[in-house]
């Protein structure tokens, strides 16, 4: 009959049969633990009656008569507590059988007790002190009984213990023999066939060209493979069931199956573009989600790297075009103060007129300066002195607006074959940085400090600050794409795009450093 029995009433009939031995061995348990605090309760009620015995005696001997009526109140109450308490018949025969008699003798002795304590009265002392060392003995045989009681107890409750273990035990082994090894070669024999079906299923998702990650309904990670190690950075025993999906895509993602392009973050921290798809599986505890995932950092880079280039060309034409409608009305402007000056006789109106030739001087140089920083040129030799006067100029109103003093070292013979407004764009992306560092940190005595050497192989460009140093660590990480974390609107590229101009243009190299109270940008140009 137990044969037709499916596996699930078995492991059923199982459990309720250990969960009845386990309530019988708990009940055993609290009743032995009853048992032993009652008879130690016992125990030691009877053993303080020996000593309550012997000073009453003490007591009346010395006649102490305070401490003698607390001992004699301390041990009327405790024997009263032992003769209202159940008794074996051993026990009852102790107190009240015709050979010891025991209640008999302490109360005769607490009588006697009383009466010395009350009256002095000389022949209830000696009977105190004659048979204090007999009540002793009697007491001391009541005492036995109880220890005898509280071991034979103990026993007897141990033995029951012994047989629940034992049943137990043979329980465990019935389950083992019927229900679990005929469990184990079912689920064996599945896990074979699933394991072949997850061997091809992990073969492809390995060969992805995607990173594939698989989450549960509480967003752990249970699928990462080889392609997702690449572009997060972590190795799949630190993600699989120990990860959460939000620690490297923080994005909210629910509700919205379709591809989407969100911000991941990798293992040191850097955020980067991805395109991202995933699907549902199942419902609720159930719940499986598979995610495909492409990083498009180069795709972003690319597009802004355009978007860059189309914005200087867009500049370029509006500076020309703002070029050729200023040029003509400043040129007659400028006419117009000479000739007005000419016709003058008042030296301060004189004065004035000369002033707005200087503004109007002023604004058709800065005209030219930027009309010619945006203007494309072609590569050819140049002085990097060209490049650095030409970016200065665009910036020097910036510096003086935000008091920021520009300290000049340069001293340059040599030509390099390059772009000038490449490398002038260089400087100006920059300078822009830390102008806008310097505004975010507002250091005492703001200034930048720009060197320019000759050496035997290569002309060194460096430009200073003392605006607190590059936070970022590493600090090569400032020249990798996405990298900015300036509050004000940034492609994310200046620096980037600034290493690929010197590496591939100029053949050249950029580097940064923390110097005392600023950083450092050293730009080697080969002659």
């Amino acid at each position: 009959m137990f044969g037709r029995l499916t596996f699930t009433r078995r492991y059923i009939l199982a459990l309720i049969i250990i969960a009845l031995l386990s309530t019988l061995a708990y009940l055993n348990l609290d009743h032995l633990l009853s048992g032993q605090s009652n008879n130690a309760k016992m125990i030691n009620i009877s053993g303080k009656q020996r000593i309550l015995t012997k000073q009453i005696a003490f007591f009346a001997i010395y006649y102490k008569i305070g401490l003698l009526k607390q001992n004699i109140t301390l041990m009327e109450n405790s024997h009263n507590k032992l003769i209202s308490h159940d008794m074996s018949n051993k026990l009852k025969n102790v107190y009240f059988g015709e050979n010891i008699n025991l209640d008999k003798k302490v109360k005769e002795y607490l009588y006697h007790a009383k009466k010395f304590s009350i009256n002095r009265d000389g022949r209830s002392q000696n009977y105190v002190l004659q048979n204090s060392e007999k009540l002793l003995i009697d007491i001391e045989k009541a005492v036995k009984v109880y220890l005898e009681e509280a071991q034979a107890y103990t026993e007897k409750l141990k033995k029951v213990e012994f047989y629940i273990l034992i049943s137990t035990l043979l329980t465990l082994l019935f389950e083992a023999l019927f229900i679990f090894m005929p469990a184990n070669r079912s689920i064996n024999k599945k896990t074979k066939e699933i394991t072949k079906e997850k061997d091809y299923s992990n073969a492809v998702i390995e060969l992805s060209n995607d990173a594939i990650i698989t989450l549960d309904s509480e967003q752990k990670i249970r699928t990462f493979n080889k392609k997702a190690e690449d572009i997060f950075g972590y190795d799949r025993k630190e993600m699989i069931n120990q990860a959460s999906f939000k620690n490297i895509i923080p994005s909210e993602l629910e509700g919205d199956e379709n591809a989407k392009e969100v911000e991941a973050i990798d293992k040191k921290g850097r955020k980067f573009p991805i395109r991202i798809s995933f699907g549902k599986s199942g419902e609720n505890r159930d719940l499986a989600i598979v995610i495909s995932i492409q990083d498009i950092s180069k795709e972003k880079l690319n597009d802004k790297m355009l978007q860059q280039q189309a914005k200087f060309a867009a500049l370029g034409e509006m500076i020309a075009i703002i070029a050729h409608q200023w040029r003509q009305p400043l040129t007659q402007l400028n006419f117009n103060c000479m000739y007005i000056k000419k016709k003058m006789k008042d030296p301060e109106l004189i004065k004035e007129a000369e002033k707005n030739q200087d503004i109007i001087q002023f604004m058709s140089e800065t005209i030219t300066n930027f009309e010619d920083f945006y203007k494309k040129t072609d590569s050819s030799e140049f002085n990097p002195i060209v490049s650095i006067n030409q970016a200065l100029k665009i910036v020097d109103s910036t510096l003086n607006l935000n008091q920021i003093e520009l300290i000049q070292d340069i001293d340059s013979k040599i030509k390099i074959y390059g772009n000038a407004n490449s490398l002038a764009h260089i400087v100006l992306s920059i300078i822009q940085n830390i102008n806008d560092v310097i505004k975010l940190r507002n250091p005492k005595n703001p200034s930048i400090h720009i060197t320019l050497k000759d050496e035997k192989e290569n002309i060194v460009l460096c430009i200073q600050d003392n605006a607190g140093g590059i936070k970022v660590e590493p600090i090569e990480d400032i020249f990798k794409p996405f990298t900015s974390k300036k509050k004000t609107p940034s492609t994310g590229i200046g620096l980037y795009m600034s290493k690929l101009v010197i590496q591939n243009q100029f053949k050249g190299s950029i580097e940064a450093n923390n110097v005392e109270n600023g950083a450092k940008f050293i730009i080697k140009l080969p002659h």
